[in-house]
Parts: C-alpha cells; sequence; structure tokens
C-alpha cells in the first residue's frame, strides 16, 4: 500500500479563522476550515491552481497573526452549494505561534482526532458523467433519485443505482 503524501498524514481538526493568501501581486481573503500541522484547507471562490506557491497569513483568535507559506494541492471550484469550494494547502513553512495554536487546539479540544469516515456502500456523492456535453456532476446520494440534471447543458443524468 502505498503511503499518503504530505498534509493528509497529519490530523485534522475544525477550526474556523479569517485568512488572507496572495501569489504574485494576487491578494485574496477566505476562511480558514480545517487545520493540521502540516496543512490547511481555506474555503473561498477563488482559489488558486495547484502547484501554486502561496503566502498565507492567518488571523489568530487572540488577534495577533502567523505568517505560512505553502503549495496548493488541489483547488474545488463547483457550483453545488453542498461542496465547500476552496483549496487544499500543504504547508512548506509554519512559524511557531501557529505550530503552538494547533498542538494547543488538539489538546485542548480532543483527545485523538475524530476516525475518517468509513466508506460505505453507498457513497455520499456520486459522479456522474453527462451524455450530452460530457462534464462530471457530482450529485449528493439522496437526491439520485430526484431525476438530477446536467449542471451545464441542463439535460437529464443517467443515474447508475448501486
Amino acid at each position: 500500500m502505498q503511503r499518503q503524501r504530505g498534509y493528509q498524514r497529519f490530523p485534522r481538526y475544525t477550526k474556523r479563522l479569517e485568512v488572507t493568501f496572495s501569489s504574485g501581486n494576487l491578494s485574496c481573503k477566505g476562511i480558514l476550515s480545517n487545520i493540521s500541522e502540516n496543512g490547511i484547507f481555506i474555503r473561498t471562490s477563488r482559489g488558486f491552481a495547484p502547484d501554486t506557491t502561496v503566502d498565507i497569513e492567518v488571523m489568530m483568535p487572540d488577534g495577533s497573526i502567523s505568517h505560512l507559506k505553502g503549495i496548493v494541492k488541489r483547488t474545488v471550484k463547483t457550483p453545488l452549494t453542498a461542496v465547500k469550494n476552496g483549496m487544499g494547502v500543504e504547508l512548506t513553512q509554519k512559524d511557531e505561534l501557529f505550530l503552538k495554536f494547533v498542538r494547543s487546539y488538539r489538546e485542548g479540544h480532543e483527545t485523538e482526532p475524530a476516525p475518517e469516515k468509513e466508506k460505505s456502500a453507498s457513497p455520499e456523492f456520486q459522479i456522474i458523467i453527462c451524455s450530452g456535453c460530457g462534464v462530471k456532476n457530482k450529485v449528493l446520494a439522496n437526491k439520485l433519485s430526484f431525476r438530477p440534471k446536467c449542471g451545464k447543458c441542463g439535460i437529464s443524468l443517467f443515474v447508475k443505482m448501486p
């Protein structure tokens, strides 16, 4: 079995903090929605492309600012409201303020990280490729019986039932 890379090996914790992130002369704001010692997910509608190096400023709960650097590993952009738009960032440089916060948050809120959800027989989402335009559509499993339509061209999607 291949070992997972980078930020995925570390336990993640839900915490919402304001962030400003930039690459080159483009600067954007977002909300940090989860953290680990080695990675973060920033909720934003302006995610950068994977492999982009970003500078990140995190507004800590006490008002201080943590300065981080990272590499975008994945970007999520979708019109589906059930899916969180944003980007997963593997941290390459962390300051002591951020590390201290993550460790204290972990120790103060959980004795051990929340277990990962087990994969069940019926997935939470199903990817359906539109037969009309070829676009991949991500549909909630509990909405499959409602005749979902393609988000791009609007034709009904053919749904394979498990």
